[in-house]
């Protein structure tokens, strides 16, 4: 027999106040995505619809919270007490159901080459095992009653649902279900991540036995770590006669100039070629140049932070899918799988510590109460997060039209009324 847990009023008040917001919250997010889903079009895709099918069931959770504690108020065996039990077993559980059907898509998409598309064929079948696999669970403890321990549904300490009598049940019934299915979402995604990595390794293997096989490797053109030195510049221009002018086509002098500049090891020459002067001189000239440049120093390691951040960034890139529908589809489910996850690790530990010592401390309660009715806000979250683009241009266009209709009712008010009946216009455009 689990020991009775009592709380004090306020301790009462505080936890049904959580659990109505919280519902009242959710209920209200889920309602603007049916607004959001029945208005644009454009956001009628797979995963949305399975974040609406999601919703419907978070309805009927959020109703079970807003009832809070009045359900234990009228009795256990009241209506309103075995409703909101069923209401909790059938709905609350219902996203983590949803969360591995969308991870079982997903990995059909990458491993079975299957399109988002064609899971809108299958809507009957996920409806059936989504809703009905908890319906059923639901209605069957509904009529399952024991001499010694009573209804099943009974109180459970913030709410009425499973009774602690029957706490083996809450664990085989509910629990297990859900962390199998969590489980199950995080093995697809585990699966899918690793067929993402080993492919793109597989295309980056491929360029690069390219590079080796028939390309040659890009030059660097920047000096880099170089060394920057002495900089000599020697010209020696030489004179000689020429014995005649009428030979003097015949005899070319060239007269070479080398100018050797090294600085990041390549070298320049020039050469100077020009026809020897008439007049008889006899003279040799020398001319010498020097620049002299300090030496540059190599530039200093980026900071560890830096180095730190490249090397993430380059293991994220192994995983980065191509893909704009399959990419999508992915971030939609998984952030709806980790919205899953983080809303029943809280309720789970409460149950854990519950079935091993025989009760909760007061703090456990409230993590329950707060997160466990906010699943149509996180999934009210996740669709406006992935499809606000698509509703934001819906309504800038929305607005677009309807800016053009006002002005041209202005328009053809500001007309005379003989102007206005001769168009055969005396209302709205477009409308008879």
């Amino acid at each position: 027999m689990k020991q009775e847990e009592a709380f004090t009023e306020d301790q009462v008040r505080t936890l049904m106040l959580m659990e109505r917001i919280g519902g009242s919250i959710s209920l209200f997010a889920v309602i603007f995505i049916f607004i959001a889903y029945a208005l644009v079009p454009r956001a009628r895709n797979v995963q949305n619809t399975f974040i609406v099918f999601a919703s419907i069931a978070n309805v009927g959770a959020s109703i079970a919270s807003i009832i809070a504690f009045d359900g234990l108020k009228v009795g256990k065996p009241s209506a309103l007490c075995q409703a909101q039990s069923f209401l909790f077993e059938m709905f609350m559980q219902s996203d983590p159901w949803w969360s591995l059907a969308m991870a079982i898509n997903v990995l059909l998409v990458f491993y079975f080459h299957a399109t988002p598309e064609s899971f809108q064929t299958w809507w009957w079948v996920y409806c059936i095992i989504c809703y009905g696999g908890p319906f059923t669970i639901a209605l069957v403890l509904l009529f399952v009653k024991n001499p010694e321990r009573g209804p099943v549904y009974g109180e459970a300490t913030i709410w009425c649902w499973v009774d602690r009598r029957w706490d083996d049940i809450r664990i085989y019934t509910y629990y297990m279900l859900i962390w199998v299915c969590i489980v199950g979402s995080i093995l697809c995604y585990a699966l899918v991540g690793y067929y993402v990595f080993r492919t793109r390794n597989r295309l980056r293997s491929f360029s690069s036995s390219n590079v080796k096989d028939g390309r040659l490797p890009q030059v660097r053109t920047d000096p880099g770590d170089g060394c920057y030195g002495t900089v000599v510049t020697e010209v020696q221009i030489i004179h000689s006669e020429v014995p005649s002018l009428a030979h003097a086509d015949n005899h070319i002098i060239r007269n070479h100039s080398k100018v050797s500049m090294t600085s990041t090891g390549s070298q320049e020459r020039e050469r100077f070629e020009g026809r020897s002067q008439a007049s008889p001189v006899h003279s040799e000239s020398h001319f010498f140049s020097s620049v002299v440049s300090n030496n540059q120093s190599a530039p200093a390691k980026p900071p560890i932070a830096s180095r730190v951040m490249t090397s993430i960034c380059s293991i994220a890139s192994k995983f980065v899918v191509d893909d704009p529908i399959k990419r999508a589809y992915l971030r939609t489910s998984f952030l709806f799988a980790i919205s899953v996850l983080v809303t029943w690790i809280p309720s789970s530990l409460n149950r854990i510590n519950s079935w091993l010592h025989g009760q909760s401390p007061f703090e456990f309660h409230v993590a329950t109460a707060a997160v466990l009715p906010l699943q149509g806000l996180w999934n009210a979250i996740i669709f406006f997060v992935t499809s606000w683009a698509t509703v934001r241009r819906n309504s800038i266009a929305t607005k677009v039209v309807g800016n053009r209709d006002v002005t041209e009712h202005h328009r053809m008010e500001a007309l005379p009324a003989k102007s206005r009946s001769s168009n055969g216009q005396d209302s709205w455009p477009g409308r008879v």
